[in-house]
């Protein structure tokens, strides 16, 4: 007996075609939706996580920038704080260096005024001795100001038409010393009054 029993798309040919079709283009439309629906997800993915990073980024560069200024404000406070405790403690070494010679200075000058008084109280020898003392002293502790004067005025000292001009000259140098003290100078002649009786018809002059 035959066996009348034929595959579908044999029977029916055109019909398997079409149906074929049909199916093709319902998975085409199934993968574009699907595509279209990833694609639509991950881009608002995308943008969400953008949008999130910025967020973290915008937090950790305030967070970064507040940082760096936080330290640099530190490293330069420590800085400016180790420079004002240097100069400070430099300041009050240079003090105590200077205080002895420029005291022992003004000492001498009230020994050579005294022996004005009362001659040979205070002896060529010694007071050649007390200046090279002073001398050497201020070689390394005085400052530039005061070793300057100093030499202008041993200098005049041998020189007779400059020698008048020693006397403010030596003022000058107390002044200078006040100063590198931490004190003020005073006015021109006032430190004079202390040797000089007549100093202001000196200043007239």
């Amino acid at each position: 007996m035959k066996n009348n029993k034929e595959p579908f798309i044999e029977k029916y040919p055109k019909l398997t075609t079409f149906l074929g079709l049909v199916l093709i283009v319902i998975l085409v439309i199934l993968a574009i939706l699907i595509i279209k629906f990833l694609c639509n997800g991950i881009m608002s993915g995308i943008m969400r996580l953008t949008e999130i990073a910025s967020k973290l980024d915008a937090v950790i560069i305030v967070a970064l920038i507040t940082g760096v200024v936080s330290i640099i404000g530190v490293i330069i406070s420590s800085i400016f704080a180790k420079i004002v405790d240097y100069r400070k403690s430099r300041k009050e070494y240079l003090t105590q260096k200077r205080e002895k010679p420029y005291g022992e200075f003004v000492e001498m000058i009230y020994k050579v005024q005294k022996n004005v008084k009362v001659p040979g109280i205070y002896s060529e020898k010694q007071m050649l001795e007390d200046l090279s003392k002073f001398s050497k002293q201020i070689t390394l502790w005085g400052s530039s100001e005061v070793i300057n004067k100093w030499i202008e005025f041993r200098e005049n000292g041998t020189d007779p038409e400059k020698a008048n001009n020693n006397l403010f000259l030596m003022e000058e140098i107390m002044n200078e010393m006040r100063k590198d003290l931490g004190l003020k100078k005073v006015k021109k002649g006032n430190l004079l009054g202390f040797f000089v009786n007549d100093i202001k018809s000196v200043l007239k002059k």
